[in-house]
């Protein structure tokens, strides 16, 4: 069969064709399962892909023209096209995707065999929903050399590094200075999508990472300045140091000024602008030239250099809601509703048709299934499909 060629050619793409056939027959361990995910949310073109080859209708089609398909033939004459013996082919972004899909297609015949003989007569989506539950306590540590160290909620480990006792315990990494005159190193915690996590940094600041988000700060601060670089979502109760100022950098040429307070960060790319809520104590928020100091409830909203917004009184419950495992709707529309739901189930959304705008409001704890949630959305008149870890939105 062709899968002996392929394997010579893209070994990866053989691995992804036998991920894809053990998640069809519900086979995947936790590690697959990770390692099919990771795969999908590297590229959009690999998301496009997963989902054709896990939906039910393409399948049947695809099952249709199977047992007609010379397999060999074709990809004699594919490699004959792509992979010519004296040729050296540059990789591209549409020859890559198209490869891919020839390729993955097939790798997949075991794949379909097994959907002739256990695919019902009924479509359905590929996974179940209820099967998609909300996210956990999980991140990973990277340390200043590279070293990777995965965390969640129930692992409990000393590592000693360069000034600094790190303590991974209850879900929670604090850092205690030792050495204030050892030269500092940069570490990283990373939340996954799906993801959540609590750190003490050096200087006894609190920080709440909500999922997909990211902060880099030193292992030592010493030099009379605190600073953090952050991606995502990031709620901090920074420690009062009069005479060490506390900075945050985040996207969109925003820094964030405080001594000590308590405020919210959302710098996911995804929304409109860098959001910086205050709940207490006072903030400087810095937009290139622009800058603005906040009062408690405030909200400074940066869409981009020299671009900065007052909201004189921000919707706090809405914004910090996260942080207390809850999902909370003020006015809410459809696509800001779906960006949460999509970083804390992990999942991805598309829009199918022209979906009609609705206003929501009410709370929802995160710590539901997807089913339970898009259950209660749907009594709004907006429809749901969900085909792997891919939401439908219909109208």
């Amino acid at each position: 069969m062709a899968t002996d060629q392929n394997s010579e050619t893209n070994p990866i793409l053989q691995r992804i064709a036998y991920l894809v056939s053990r998640y069809h027959r519900d086979l995947l361990t936790a590690v697959e399962e990770e390692e099919l995910r990771t795969w999908i949310t590297a590229s959009a073109d690999n998301q496009r892909l997963f989902e054709q080859l896990t939906d039910p209708d393409i399948l049947r089609s695809k099952l249709s023209q199977y047992e007609k398909f010379d397999m060999t033939a074709a990809w004699a004459t594919f490699s004959a096209q792509h992979f010519p013996a004296a040729k050296v082919v540059r990789a591209s972004r549409t020859y890559w995707w198209w490869s891919a899909a020839a390729a993955v297609l097939l790798l997949l015949g075991s794949t379909i065999y097994w959907y002739r003989q256990a695919a019902p007569a009924t479509t359905g989506p590929a996974i179940p929903v209820a099967r998609i539950m909300p996210g956990s306590t999980k991140a990973t540590l990277t340390l200043a050399d590279g070293t990777v160290v995965p965390l969640d909620s129930n692992g409990q480990q000393v590592i000693t590094q360069q000034g600094a006792l790190i303590n991974l315990q209850n879900g929670q990494l604090q850092y205690h200075t030792q050495d204030y005159s050892a030269q500092a190193s940069l570490n990283t915690l990373t939340t996954p999508r799906g993801g959540q996590f609590r750190l003490t940094l050096p200087d006894g600041t609190q920080v709440w990472l909500n999922a997909a988000s990211a902060i880099t700060y030193p292992t030592v601060f010493s030099e009379g300045k605190r600073e953090v670089t952050i991606k995502g979502e990031v709620y901090f109760e920074v420690a009062a140091k009069a005479k060490m100022p506390f900075v945050v950098k985040a996207g969109r040429d925003a820094s964030i000024e405080v001594l000590g307070t308590s405020f919210n960060v959302n710098a996911y790319t995804d929304e409109p602008g860098v959001q910086t809520t205050l709940v207490q104590g006072a903030v400087k928020v810095n937009a290139g030239n622009v800058s603005r100091v906040l009062s408690p409830g405030q909200q400074a909203l940066i869409t981009g250099p020299d671009q900065l917004n007052l909201v004189a009184k921000a919707d706090t419950a809405a914004i910090l809601a996260w942080k207390k495992n809850e999902f909370y709707f003020h006015d809410a529309d459809i696509p800001t509703i779906m960006r949460q739901l999509s970083r804390w189930y992990d999942v991805s959304i598309v829009y199918a048709g022209n979906i009609p705008v609705r206003r929501f409001q009410g709370e929802i704890q995160r710590n539901l299934p997807l089913s339970d949630v898009l259950e209660g959305l749907e009594n709004t008149g907006i429809h749901f499909r969900v085909q792997g870890r891919s939401i439908i939105v219909e109208p």
